[in-house]
């Protein structure tokens, strides 16, 4: 297998080393840099055979079979998809992209090319991993309760640290070894995650502590740094013991302890080469066997972690500039003219009712078919199907309605998610259809509405609670909520049906949104798509039972949790057992598009609404 490593930094100097450790089997055959000279001279130095001064002319080559590259991780994005499109195998260096957006698409053109693309997290390749699962494995030091790590170092006088444009901060560099050793040996299944990050003068993350939730208990406590270091180590606590690791980037020594601290021994693993190789054996193996992923760090395992690392960056406020632009693109809608549109699911026509020269979002169809209910800066609207004309509703101090709003079955109340003015965090509120006190429903926020049950008794709801967003229940008229989902990652879209027997929600429970359906008290959740393509929101159930309507995303245009107006999306159709799915619409949409519930009365027609640019 002939190797080439795309950039010619320090990283591709270790990569090297591990190459000429290995057998004839595995050959250091190329090497490209921007400089030629600067190629020329790492190749010479490794005994590379040829040496490029661009990347595309390396990619050219035929001789080439796998690509590792060792650029920057601001840069993996690039340079991964210029390997893609030229069809060499990639091993792409950690952090895997600089966001989950930009891991996704990459490993979608991957999986649609057929393509072999891993992330080189070196940590889940090197034997020493599989030497501490077994000594937990065997109970040597009892059940595991925590995991600590902390990789620090001081590095903020290294402009790619420091540098924003080049997605700066400790947790893409270091921070990513400090999760990646939680999930190493607590598991993947985090349900909770809380942190806090002082920032460094750049606006990129300084230093981060992180502790992440487990079931039963279980907890890691994580911290990065990289203006205070010298510290790079971690620890398995077990009952019966605790093993401590050292460098968390290479597991280069552990000591195993008992209850009372007494060393009972001392390890210091011995590799091929330097410990690289292990992730270039697993491509060989995986290239051969015709995978498009290596078992040590599959997909679903980059893109959990890319998720994490985003969430954390979310919840700091640390965004990359490229990434403001790509978020202003999105969400600043100032330019968006709406279109208020209807589609008959017997005829497939779309017909259009009204355009409007500003954002509104999410019609109901009234019990009576005779009027739509939609919101727009802020406020609700009642639209009369006859006269096509719009007038606002009388909804109070509710003045920041989100697009969270749904009708109760006799017709009487209106209930909304208002953004309270206190602390911007949303709740739910009943008001009588023709104007009037809104009533609070839910003191605990934010609480963002989606169902109201046919006996009008009970509400559903998604809500945050302690970090984690499930489906709850509540009496219609107020009292104790009731939570019915605890599946880690994002829980949406509760809607009762017609019968009130079950609740239709969707959930990233499998790694993408998908649609999901259980009864009312949250017993037999069942996973009723199974689109691996798409990403699924929103299922609305027609009010005869048969047909339930949802919004699709294209995997890889958005992480599997955001559901961002302004993209290009699907209204699908399915029958209400899951089968025979189909496309009824394409636009221009996304958030606000379709709302609960968007069916008209006799069953057939649905209201949506689409989105284009002044």
């Amino acid at each position: 297998m002939n190797v080439a490593i795309l950039g010619a930094g320090n990283i591709a100097n270790a990569m090297a080393t591990a190459l000429n450790g290995l057998d004839d089997s595995v050959k250091a055959y190329a090497v490209a840099s921007r400089s030629l000279q600067k190629s020329e001279d790492f190749a010479q130095k490794h005994g590379f055979e040829k040496a490029y001064g661009s990347y595309e002319e390396m990619l050219r080559d035929p001789e080439v079979d796998l690509v590792y590259v060792a650029t920057p991780h601001s840069h993996h994005y690039e340079h991964v998809k210029l390997c893609l499109e030229h069809g060499k195998a990639v091993l792409c260096e950690k952090a895997f992209t600089a966001n989950s957006i930009q891991a996704q698409e990459l490993l979608n053109m991957a999986e649609e090319k057929g393509i072999l693309l891993t992330e080189a997290m070196w940590t889940r390749y090197i034997p020493t991993r599989n030497e501490l699962l077994s000594i937990i494995e065997s109970g040597e030091i009892g059940e595991v309760f925590s995991v600590e790590a902390d990789f620090s170092i001081p590095l903020s006088h290294v402009e790619r640290l420091r540098n924003p444009e080049l997605a700066g901060g400790p947790l893409l560099d270091l921070g990513v070894y400090c999760l990646t050793f939680a999930a190493m040996f607590l598991g993947t299944n985090c349900i909770g995650m809380d942190s806090t990050c002082m920032k460094y003068e750049t606006g990129v993350d300084a230093t981060d502590f992180i502790v992440l939730h487990y079931p039963e208990g279980k907890t890691a406590y994580l911290r990065t740094s990289m203006v205070s270091g010298g510290k790079n180590e971690g620890r398995i606590n077990g009952t019966k013991g605790y093993i401590q690791v050292y460098n968390l980037n290479d597991l280069s020594k552990y000591v195993v302890y008992d209850k009372a601290g007494n060393v009972v021994r001392e390890v210091v693993p011995k590799y091929i080469a330097n410990g690289y190789e292990y992730e270039v054996l697993s491509c060989k193996k995986a290239l051969e066997e015709g995978k498009l992923e290596c078992p040590e760090m599959p997909h679903a395992e980059t893109m959990r972690i890319m998720n994490q690392m985003d969430d954390l960056r979310r919840s700091w406020g640390v965004v990359y500039p490229f990434e403001a632009e790509q978020m202003k693109a999105v969400w600043d809608r100032d330019n968006d003219q709406s279109i208020l549109e209807t589609y008959n699911c017997e005829t497939g026509e779309r017909k259009i009712l009204a355009y409007f020269d500003y954002v509104i979002e999410a019609p109901n169809w009234s019990k009576d078919g005779k009027s739509l209910y939609y919101n727009s800066k802020g406020s609700i609207y009642r639209f009369d199907l006859e006269t096509l004309s719009s007038e606002k509703l009388d909804t109070g101090f509710c003045n920041r309605c989100n697009n969270d709003h749904v009708l109760s079955e006799d017709g009487k109340y209106i209930a909304v998610s208002h953004d309270a003015e206190e602390d911007g965090k949303s709740r739910v509120y009943r008001i009588p259809i023709e104007g009037g006190a809104p009533e609070l429903l839910t003191a605990m926020r934010p609480s963002y509405l989606h169902g109201w049950s046919p006996d009008g008794k009970t509400l559903s709801y998604c809500a945050e609670r302690n970090g984690e967003f499930d489906i709850y229940t509540l009496n219609a008229s107020g009292g104790v909520e009731k939570r019915l989902t605890d599946a880690p990652g994002l829980n949406d879209g509760p809607e009762f049906d017609p019968t009130g027997e079950y609740i239709w929600f969707n959930s990233v429970r499998s790694g993408l949104m998908q649609v999901y359906r259980m009864k009312a008290d949250g017993s037999e959740q069942t996973r009723m798509t199974h689109d691996e393509g798409a990403n699924l929101w929103f299922p609305h159930v027609s009010p005869d039972g048969k047909k339930v309507v949802m919004l699709a995303y294209k995997k890889g245009d958005l992480r599997p949790g955001d559901h961002v107006p302004d993209k290009n999306v699907e209204l699908r159709i399915m029958d209400a057992d899951g089968s025979n799915m189909t496309t009824a619409v394409k636009l221009f949409g996304g958030q606000g598009t379709i709302n609960v519930n968007s069916w008209a009365p006799n069953s057939r027609e649905f209201a949506f609404v689409s989105y284009c640019k002044k």
